[in-house]
This record gives structure tokens, C-alpha cells and sequence, in this order.
């Protein structure tokens, strides 16, 4: 007999087993679900159109409306935008303007709102939807009003506040006066109202339709240049007092002693500028009209500047060196550039006292200088005149005025001048009264002889070539100056109307030497430079228009005559027009200059003086003059 065991339980008998249990939980799951759905589904179609219950804006229960109905009640159950009142405030002043939510531009959008409320439960996912339908519904869902601002219309009510509260902001700068003096206006910081923060704080009253009271936020504005106090002070300080200018070591030969510049006029040349740093850090600084002050300086350049004198020399011919006859004399000028240098150093400061600068000038040729230095090598030139039967008052005068003229030194370029070393003719000078020739006269007076020197230079600068630039002939032919070189080689001076004038036409210096020989009664100049090789040709003087002298001679009475005599003072000449040609040729043979020198003289009878007991025409009583 055969046994049998059991059969054994397997997995899928248990798996059987479950399922069975499971389809009754996913039945009733499923039927749920359907239930559910279709619950939703009637609860949607019963507001199809319309706002799920439970939604209120704003206390207004808008449940079961369509979005019109909701807009419309939202209209009517609040006149808040009109009759609100918002109260904005300055905290700074404490003053106070009440506006309704419409005069700033403050509107509810009802449509807007009731398009909010109609999207509760019907935006998001599935779930999403659900939950917010069913909270709705059970909890109930209050929604805040949206807000719209008319940023035209919020401008505009604040401009009715703004001139209380804003302002620009101003930099401070410098104007000028109608008298031209600097004018400082302060800077002014500006103040402006942040719209941005007043809508954030609006926006919860509006959303409550409440009242409210809210402070202003305001902030500063600060221009680039605020304010420059210290330089106002500085300016109000610098036009307190006058200027004056000094000299720091005072000047024995002036006067002038300072000079004073007026407040009204320092106004007038002062600037302020604005400057920007680097940093962009913006300042103002005080300057001066520099052109202004240096015109306003350079006019008392001219009373203040003394020209140098050249030293004085002779040349040694046989060591060709420069002897130092008398030293010479430093000029001096005003430095302009170095004082408007210290005064616009000052004007920041409360020093008031500027000083002027004086420079000295110190001539080429001084004490120092030697032969090589100022090219004086050689003879280049030398003339000698006669004074032969001179009165002795006349060869005094001679001698007197020839001084003058020893060891002058004349620069390259340089315009020389027989007046100005001349200097002034007078008894105190140490002239003697003698026969000058004035007005085609000869009479008495100061100085007679002075014309030798005159003439005698001249002709050592005819000779070297030198261009004459003033010379003047006597009224009629002179018998002293006629022996040598001839007529119409002569040159009248009478300071300071009637010069004699040459130029200096190289680049050497010239010296002037001259020599009086009492004994041979003779004049000779000589012009020591370094020779150009020039050479001077001179025609023989041509004569036109010859007038005989006057056959009747004139007889005049003078008392300083002594009794019994007569002394003939002018002979006779006949009259003229003399020209003399000259022709001035370089080393090369070049011509360099061509010139008529034209002398006009009138003719001239002889002139006797007579004395007491003389019989005019009484030929017997002339005597020869004392020499």
C-alpha cells in the first residue's frame, strides 16, 4: 500500500488571495474618485462663468459672480479712491498735505481684481486646482484689491508740493559785479521726493481702503561744487587793502619811491576758476589777470630804467690792448616778469606789500671787457681839421667839446648821436661866450667852436663808410672848414633840434678816440674797430647856382670893442648849392652805397664890428684879433 503525502502550499495561491482582498479597496477607491470627479465636475458646471464661492476681495464676497458682476460690485460697495485720504507729511518741516487716492493717481482696477478672483481653482496644475477649489469653498479665500498708479497723475499732485520740498541742487561759483569785482554765490544742496518708496508705502493702505498718514522720504542733492567758504574769505581778505609795491633797496636817483595798486583795480584782474581733480573733487582757485598786471607794472618801466654807459678806453697801438679810461655804469630796468612772479605768490596771502624787482644792465663794453671781446684791433679811420687864427674862447670850447667824445664806445648796430654825448651847452658846463653862426648870423654866444668838433667827426665817419643818417650844413661857407677837405664837407649841430647821426653798419664795436693839438691847432679823430677792407671814394665837389658874395660889407657897432678900433668878425663867401658824391665799396670791390651829400649855403658878405671913435667904413681901424 502506497502512502500519500500533502500538497504544498504555493506562492501563487497566496498572490490569489491578496488580489482578492484588493479589488474591493480599489472598487471603493475608484468609486470615490467618480464620485468626486463627477461632484467637481457639477461643482465647476454649477459655476461655470463664475467665481468659486468662498472668494471675497476686500470683505466683498464675490462668490457665484461673473467677473462683470464682481467689477461692478467691487464699484459700489467701495468710493475709497474717492473719499479716501492719504495725509503725506514733511518730516523735516512737519507741514502736511491730504490727498484723496485718485488726486495722486491711486485707482482700484475692479476688472482686474474680479479677473483675480475668477482665476482662484482654475490656475496651476490638476491638484493645484483642486486644493484651491476646495479651500475656497471650506475655508473661504480673501483676495487684496489690485492697484493701479497714474505716474502722471502722482507727478502732477506732487508738484504742488514739490516747491515746498524739492529744490535743484546749485554749485557755488563766481560772478562778477557790474564794476567787474568778483561776486561769490554759495552752492545750495538740492532735495528731491523718492516716488518710488511713497508708491511701496501706498500700496498698503489702498489694499486695506484705509486712511493713512505717511512721512515723506526725501533725499539730499549735493551739486559738484557745494560750497567754498575759505575762498570767499580768502577774496574778502586779499580786497580788504591796497597793494604796494616797494623797492627793497631804495633808488637815490628816483623819486618814485613805491606805487600803489587800488583795491578797485586788483578787482578788476581777479579770477576764481573751478578746477577738477583727478578725483573729480571739484575747487576753486583765486588767480590773476597776469596780462592785466604786467601792462599795469610795465608803465613805470620807462621812470624806473636807466641805460648802462659803456666804459671808456683808449687803444694801446703797440700792445693792441684796451686801456680802461673810466669804468663803466650798470643800468637797470624794472623786471616785470619777476615782480608779477612774487605779487601773484602773494595774492593768497595776507601780505600785501609786494617788492619790485630792479635788475641791473651791464653794458658789452665794460671795465672788463677786452680788445678781442668787442672787436676793436685796428685803426680803421682817423680825420683832422684846422682851426688856424681861432679865438681863444673858440679853441677853448673846441677842447671842451671834444672831451666828450674820447673813449666812446659804439655797439654793432648801434645809431650813434652827437647830442647825446654832447650833453648841454652853458657857462656852468664849462663853455666860454664866442662867435656861433644862427639863423646865417654870426653873434655871441655860448659855446662858439663846438661845430669844429661836429664837423671834424663827420668826416672820420664819412670816411669809414658808416651811412650818415642826420648832418646839416652851416648857413654859408666857413673858411675853417673849408681848408682840408674842402666845401660842403661840414656839419652844424645845435642840440637838441640839429643833430649829427651815423650808424654803426657792423658787427664790430667802434671806438672813438679823438685828439686836440693846441699847438698845431688841429683836431683829429680816429675810429679804432676791426676793418672790413672797405673802401671810400669821394668826388670833388660840384657846384650849381653860384651867387657872388655881396660887394658892400657891413659895419655894426659894438661897444665891447675897444675905442679907436674896428675887428672883422665874417668874410665874405659867395653862395651855393654843393654837392659832394661818395661811394662806398667792400673788400671785393662791391658797391655797398652811393650818396650826394647836398650842402646849400647863402652868400655872405665880409662883416666888421667897430668900437667908440670909429667911422663906419674906416678900413684903418681894423685890427687883427688876438690869438
Amino acid at each position: 500500500m502506497q502512502a500519500i503525502s500533502p500538497r504544498p502550499q504555493t506562492e501563487n495561491g497566496l498572490g490569489r488571495r491578496l488580489g482578492y482582498l484588493l479589488i474591493p479597496l480599489i472598487v471603493g477607491l475608484a468609486l470615490v474618485v467618480l464620485v468626486l470627479g463627477s461632484a467637481m465636475a457639477l461643482y465647476r458646471a454649477a459655476h461655470n462663468g463664475r467665481i468659486y464661492t468662498g472668494v471675497t476681495i476686500q470683505g466683498v464676497d464675490v462668490g457665484n459672480m461673473t467677473t462683470a458682476e464682481a467689477a461692478a460690485a467691487l464699484r459700489e460697495t467701495s468710493a475709497y479712491s474717492s473719499q479716501g485720504q492719504l495725509t503725506l507729511v514733511d518730516p523735516r518741516t512737519g507741514e502736511e498735505w491730504t490727498f484723496t487716492p485718485a488726486q495722486l493717481g491711486i485707482q482700484v482696477d475692479g476688472q482686474a481684481t474680479a479677473d483675480a478672483a475668477f482665476e482662484v481653482g482654475r490656475s496651476g496644475g490638476p491638484l493645484q486646482r483642486l486644493q484651491d477649489t476646495f479651500q475656497s469653498w471650506y475655508y473661504g479665500r480673501s483676495l487684496s484689491p489690485i492697484v493701479v498708479f497714474d505716474e502722471a497723475q502722482l507727478d502732477r499732485a506732487l508738484a504742488g508740493i514739490s516747491g515746498t520740498i524739492e529744490r535743484p541742487a546749485v554749485s557755488a561759483e563766481w560772478t562778477t559785479n557790474s564794476d567787474g569785482t568778483p561776486l561769490y554765490n554759495s552752492g545750495q544742496v538740492g532735495r528731491t521726493i523718492d516716488r518710488a518708496w511713497l508708491r511701496e508705502q501706498l500700496i498698503q493702505p489702498i489694499s486695506a481702503f484705509s486712511d493713512a498718514r505717511i512721512e515723506l522720504l526725501t533725499h539730499d542733492i549735493y551739486p559738484a561744487t557745494y560750497d567754498d567758504p575759505e575762498k570767499a574769505a580768502r577774496l574778502q581778505r586779499t580786497l580788504a587793502a591796497p597793494i604796494t609795491f616797494y623797492f627793497q633797496e631804495p633808488l637815490d636817483d628816483l623819486d618814485l619811491t613805491g606805487v600803489t595798486l587800488p583795491e578797485a583795480e586788483l578787482a578788476k584782474w581777479l579770477r576764481v576758476e573751478q578746477v577738477t581733480g583727478q578725483d573729480g573733487h571739484v575747487e576753486h582757485s583765486i588767480r590773476v589777470d597776469e596780462n592785466a598786471a604786467r601792462n599795469w607794472l610795465a608803465q613805470f618801466g620807462t621812470q624806473i630804467y636807466r641805460q648802462p654807459v659803456n666804459a671808456r678806453y683808449y687803444f694801446n697801438d703797440d700792445t693792441r690792448e684796451l686801456v680802461l679810461v673810466s669804468p663803466h655804469i650798470n643800468g637797470r630796468e624794472l623786471d616785470v616778469e619777476a615782480t608779477l612772479a612774487r605779487f601773484v605768490e602773494q595774492i593768497n596771502t595776507d601780505n600785501h606789500a609786494v617788492p619790485l624787482v630792479v635788475k641791473d644792465i651791464t653794458p658789452l663794453a665794460h671795465s672788463g671787457a677786452t680788445a678781442v671781446e668787442l672787436g676793436i684791433t685796428e685803426l680803421i679811420t682817423e680825420t683832422t681839421t684846422w682851426f688856424y687864427g681861432s679865438s681863444d674862447e673858440r679853441k677853448h670850447n673846441i677842447a671842451r667839446a671834444a672831451a666828450n667824445f674820447y673813449g666812446i664806445v659804439v655797439a654793432p648796430g648801434e645809431e650813434f648821436s652827437f647830442n647825446r654825448y654832447l650833453g648841454s651847452i652853458s657857462e656852468s658846463d664849462g663853455y666860454e661866450v664866442g662867435l656861433i653862426i644862427i639863423g646865417g648870423r654870426t653873434i655871441e654866444g655860448v659855446g662858439g667852436g663846438v661845430c669844429q668838433v661836429s664837423t671834424t667827426l663827420y668826416q672820420t665817419a664819412f670816411w669809414a663808410g658808416f651811412p650818415i643818417v642826420e648832418r646839416w650844413e652851416h648857413g654859408y661857407m666857413v673858411n675853417y672848414y673849408n681848408d682840408g677837405e674842402g666845401p660842403g664837407m661840414d656839419a652844424t649841430v645845435f642840440t637838441p633840434l640839429v643833430d649829427f647821426r651815423f650808424i654803426n653798419n657792423t658787427p664790430y664795436h667802434l671806438l672813438i678816440e679823438n685828439y686836440y693839438n693846441e699847438e698845431n691847432e688841429s683836431l683829429t679823430f680816429k675810429f679804432y674797430s676791426t676793418s672790413l677792407g672797405r673802401r671810400v671814394e669821394k668826388d670833388e665837389p660840384v657846384f650849381e647856382n653860384i651867387v657872388a658874395a655881396p660887394t658892400e660889407d657891413i659895419w655894426e657897432y659894438d661897444e665891447k670893442i675897444p675905442e679907436g678900433t674896428a675887428m672883422q668878425y665874417d668874410w665874405a663867401a659867395e653862395g651855393a648849392r654843393v654837392i659832394v658824391a661818395r661811394r662806398v665799396f667792400n673788400a671785393d670791390g662791391q658797391l655797398l652805397d652811393e650818396r650826394n651829400f647836398v650842402s646849400n649855403y647863402i652868400p655872405w658878405p665880409n662883416v666888421y664890428r667897430y668900437g667908440p671913435g670909429v667911422t663906419p667904413g674906416d678900413y684903418s681901424a681894423v685890427v687883427e684879433p688876438e690869438t
